[in-house]
Protein backbone atom coordinates (compact mmCIF):
# COMPACT_ATOMS: atom_id res chain seq x y z
CA UNK A 1 0.00 0.00 0.00
CA UNK A 2 1.23 3.69 -0.94
CA UNK A 3 1.54 6.50 1.31
CA UNK A 4 -0.95 8.21 -0.98
CA UNK A 5 -3.19 5.30 -0.70
CA UNK A 6 -3.28 5.14 3.19
CA UNK A 7 -3.48 8.62 3.47
CA UNK A 8 -6.55 8.41 0.94
CA UNK A 9 -8.10 5.65 3.06
CA UNK A 10 -7.60 7.52 6.46
CA UNK A 11 -9.34 10.16 5.19
CA UNK A 12 -12.23 8.24 4.12
CA UNK A 13 -12.28 6.65 7.84
CA UNK A 14 -12.48 10.66 9.21
CA UNK A 15 -15.48 11.22 7.31
CA UNK A 16 -17.22 8.22 8.28
CA UNK A 17 -16.43 8.87 11.95
CA UNK A 18 -17.07 12.46 11.98
CA UNK A 19 -20.32 11.54 10.18
CA UNK A 20 -21.74 8.97 12.60
CA UNK A 21 -20.26 11.83 15.39
CA UNK A 22 -22.55 14.32 13.52
CA UNK A 23 -25.40 11.44 13.96
CA UNK A 24 -25.20 10.72 17.09
CA UNK A 25 -25.10 14.34 17.99
CA UNK A 26 -28.24 14.91 16.00
CA UNK A 27 -30.45 11.88 18.08
CA UNK A 28 -28.70 12.76 21.79
CA UNK A 29 -30.69 16.74 20.67
CA UNK A 30 -33.62 15.22 19.80
CA UNK A 31 -34.23 13.07 23.13
CA UNK A 32 -33.82 16.10 24.60
CA UNK A 33 -35.98 18.29 22.63
CA UNK A 34 -38.84 16.42 22.03
CA UNK A 35 -40.12 16.08 25.63
CA UNK A 36 -39.10 20.22 25.93
CA UNK A 37 -41.31 20.60 22.67
CA UNK A 38 -44.05 18.41 24.53
CA UNK A 39 -44.08 20.18 27.44
CA UNK A 40 -44.10 23.63 25.23
CA UNK A 41 -46.99 22.43 23.46
CA UNK A 42 -48.93 21.03 26.30
CA UNK A 43 -48.45 24.59 28.12
CA UNK A 44 -49.79 26.41 25.19
CA UNK A 45 -52.39 24.27 24.98
CA UNK A 46 -53.52 23.71 29.29
CA UNK A 47 -53.65 28.23 28.88
CA UNK A 48 -56.66 27.74 26.27
CA UNK A 49 -58.04 25.06 27.93
CA UNK A 50 -58.32 27.04 31.15
CA UNK A 51 -59.52 30.24 29.46
CA UNK A 52 -62.56 28.57 28.30
CA UNK A 53 -63.01 26.83 31.36
CA UNK A 54 -63.01 30.41 33.41
CA UNK A 55 -65.72 31.33 30.90
CA UNK A 56 -67.88 28.68 31.43
CA UNK A 57 -67.49 29.45 35.09
CA UNK A 58 -68.65 32.63 34.89
CA UNK A 59 -71.12 31.47 32.57
CA UNK A 60 -72.71 28.69 35.14
CA UNK A 61 -72.74 31.04 38.31
CA UNK A 62 -74.53 33.91 36.48
CA UNK A 63 -76.99 31.07 35.49
CA UNK A 64 -77.12 29.88 39.18
CA UNK A 65 -77.17 33.47 40.24
CA UNK A 66 -80.37 34.19 37.73
CA UNK A 67 -82.22 30.41 38.73
CA UNK A 68 -80.59 29.30 41.81
CA UNK A 69 -79.38 26.03 40.47
CA UNK A 70 -76.58 25.26 37.96
CA UNK A 71 -77.03 23.37 34.80
CA UNK A 72 -75.63 20.31 33.53
CA UNK A 73 -76.56 21.39 29.58
CA UNK A 74 -75.10 23.40 27.11
CA UNK A 75 -78.11 24.45 25.06
CA UNK A 76 -79.44 26.09 28.56
CA UNK A 77 -76.23 27.81 29.05
CA UNK A 78 -76.20 29.39 24.96
CA UNK A 79 -79.98 29.78 24.70
CA UNK A 80 -79.97 31.85 27.65
CA UNK A 81 -76.90 34.00 26.33
CA UNK A 82 -74.18 33.20 28.87
CA UNK A 83 -72.13 31.13 26.78
CA UNK A 84 -70.77 31.63 23.20
CA UNK A 85 -71.12 28.19 21.03
CA UNK A 86 -67.71 27.82 20.09
CA UNK A 87 -67.24 27.70 23.93
CA UNK A 88 -68.61 24.50 24.90
CA UNK A 89 -65.65 22.56 22.64
CA UNK A 90 -62.00 22.02 23.79
CA UNK A 91 -59.43 23.66 22.08
CA UNK A 92 -57.44 21.10 19.88
CA UNK A 93 -59.53 18.13 20.28
CA UNK A 94 -61.46 18.27 17.18
CA UNK A 95 -64.80 19.91 17.79
CA UNK A 96 -65.20 17.03 21.30
CA UNK A 97 -67.33 18.84 24.08
CA UNK A 98 -66.01 19.91 27.63
CA UNK A 99 -68.17 17.55 30.38
CA UNK A 100 -70.63 19.15 32.11
CA UNK A 101 -72.37 18.46 35.10
CA UNK A 102 -74.95 19.95 37.48
CA UNK A 103 -76.45 18.40 40.87
CA UNK A 104 -76.57 18.87 44.37
CA UNK A 105 -74.57 17.56 47.36
CA UNK A 106 -75.98 17.62 51.01
CA UNK A 107 -74.63 20.27 53.18
CA UNK A 108 -74.05 19.91 56.75
CA UNK A 109 -77.15 20.84 58.06
CA UNK A 110 -78.73 19.10 55.65
CA UNK A 111 -79.66 21.59 52.83
CA UNK A 112 -78.78 20.85 49.52
CA UNK A 113 -76.03 22.86 47.85
CA UNK A 114 -75.96 23.02 44.02
CA UNK A 115 -72.99 22.07 42.44
CA UNK A 116 -70.78 22.01 38.92
CA UNK A 117 -68.17 20.46 37.29
CA UNK A 118 -66.86 20.47 33.47
CA UNK A 119 -63.76 19.21 32.40
CA UNK A 120 -61.69 18.06 29.71
CA UNK A 121 -59.02 15.23 29.74
CA UNK A 122 -55.85 14.62 28.60
CA UNK A 123 -56.66 12.76 25.58
CA UNK A 124 -59.32 15.34 24.56
CA UNK A 125 -56.98 18.64 24.60
CA UNK A 126 -53.63 16.71 24.01
CA UNK A 127 -54.46 14.89 20.94
CA UNK A 128 -52.03 14.85 17.88
CA UNK A 129 -49.06 15.42 20.68
CA UNK A 130 -46.62 11.74 21.66
CA UNK A 131 -49.32 9.32 22.74
CA UNK A 132 -46.57 8.01 25.37
CA UNK A 133 -46.43 11.26 26.91
CA UNK A 134 -49.98 11.57 27.10
CA UNK A 135 -50.39 8.05 28.44
CA UNK A 136 -48.25 8.68 31.21
CA UNK A 137 -49.46 12.34 32.00
CA UNK A 138 -53.04 10.17 32.46
CA UNK A 139 -51.44 7.34 34.39
CA UNK A 140 -49.39 9.37 36.60
CA UNK A 141 -53.01 11.58 37.78
CA UNK A 142 -54.75 8.25 37.92
CA UNK A 143 -52.12 7.03 40.41
CA UNK A 144 -52.37 9.74 42.45
CA UNK A 145 -55.74 10.00 42.89
CA UNK A 146 -56.33 12.72 40.81
CA UNK A 147 -58.47 14.23 37.75
CA UNK A 148 -56.60 13.15 34.21
CA UNK A 149 -56.75 16.90 32.57
CA UNK A 150 -58.29 20.25 33.71
CA UNK A 151 -61.30 20.73 35.33
CA UNK A 152 -63.79 23.44 37.81
CA UNK A 153 -65.97 22.73 40.16
CA UNK A 154 -66.38 19.58 41.94
CA UNK A 155 -69.38 17.09 41.39
CA UNK A 156 -69.37 15.24 45.01
CA UNK A 157 -68.73 18.47 46.98
CA UNK A 158 -68.71 22.00 47.19
CA UNK A 159 -65.32 23.84 46.15
CA UNK A 160 -66.35 27.17 44.59
CA UNK A 161 -66.01 25.76 41.78
CA UNK A 162 -62.27 26.21 41.84
CA UNK A 163 -59.83 24.57 38.83
CA UNK A 164 -58.05 21.63 40.13
CA UNK A 165 -54.74 24.01 38.85
CA UNK A 166 -55.36 27.02 40.90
Amino acid sequence: MTKLSGAKLLKNQNIILGFCVLVLAVLCWLSVERPMRFEREQAEREKAVKARLLHIRTAEERYRARKGVYTGDWGTLIRAKLLADSLQYVPFSGKERFHLEASFVMGKSGRQIPVMQCSATYDQYLKGLDGNAVANLTEKANMSGRFPGLMIGDITQPNENAGNWE
